[in-house]
């Protein structure tokens, strides 16, 4: 169905999957190490593909949009297993777009954040539990079992806080079998992100028996309605179509069924053609913000 008039968009996010590789196995993630990634050879290409998105009139296959800037927001996989991460960022700054990441928060370093993140409009930490049973139930942690406490995140927020007080922290949940009946409230309280999304887990690519009913769902978010800050909750049918992803080489791509439909590298095509391979649901993105 197309839009009846045209969407405005102040702040499009795209993101760019830079690769699949982890060091951890949460059995829900779609990453399954099977693609190796070109993100150390074609960032900037793609990168300054990406930034001539900024301010333009973009046409979907639903219709057309105003967009302001453009959020560029690097995951993976775990992005800070790529060596160019921080580059990647720098330039993405430079060129006008808005640098953004989405991590388990194992790898990343004060250094990291001292350099960077003045330069970072929003850090997302992945958090589905500060208990290490659950944790080791869905694999959350790395091949030595290592996990990431609250007191590391406590001190993760803190410097952010403290080198770059304009950078939204974020964290995301994906609620699931293992933490379904938990409450986050007070860790939660006491990192006090800015913002909370708590997204239901897709029964996909290892997580077939692992879904949680609709009472469970409500449940969990009736439980946390104390949480303070902007919360978002995602049910599965938010989701579809909603997220413009990039994957390693710089091609959008959309889950459509038991498979994918796949652009055009944005190096090789530009951008704004290879949007036009891939549906988008720009209302559903909208009320995410």
């Amino acid at each position: 169905m197309r839009w009846k008039a045209m969407k405005q968009i102040p702040e499009l996010t795209i993101n760019w999957h830079v690769l699949e590789a982890c060091n951890y196995d949460c059995y829900f993630c779609y990453a399954k190490y099977s693609q190796k990634s070109r993100f150390s050879h074609d960032f900037e290409n793609v990168l300054r593909a990406l930034s001539a998105l900024n301010s333009k009139k973009l046409d979907f296959q639903s219709g057309s949009a105003q967009v302001g800037s453009i959020r560029v927001n690097f995951a993976g996989g775990e992005p800070f297993l790529a060596k160019d991460l921080g580059p990647a960022i720098s330039l993405a700054s430079n060129l006008g777009l808005r640098p953004s990441f989405i991590s388990n928060g194992s790898l990343i370093t004060d250094e990291f954040i001292k350099e960077y993140g003045p330069m970072i409009s929003v850090a997302g930490f992945s958090i589905d539990s500060f208990a290490a049973g659950v944790n080791d139930e869905i694999g959350r942690k790395d091949n030595r079992g290592r996990q990431v406490s609250l007191d590391r995140f406590k001190q993760i927020f803190s410097l952010f806080r403290e080198v770059s007080p304009k950078t939204l922290l974020k964290i995301n949940t994906v609620v699931c079998r293992e933490n379904a009946d938990a409450d986050l409230t007070d860790p939660l309280g006491e990192l006090s992100p800015d913002r909370w999304k708590a997204l239901r887990v897709i029964p996909i690519h290892g997580a077939e028996g692992h879904e949680i009913s609709d009472e469970q769902f409500k449940a969990f978010l009736e439980r946390h309605r104390r949480v303070a800050g902007h919360v978002v909750h995602e049910d599965n049918d938010h989701m579809h179509r909603s997220y413009l992803m990039l994957d390693p080489e710089g091609c959008f791509y959309q889950r459509e069924g038991s498979g994918y439909i796949k652009s055009e590298s944005v190096a090789k095509v530009g951008a704004a053609k290879a949007l036009q391979s891939v549906e988008f649901d720009a209302q559903t993105f909208l009320t995410r913000y």
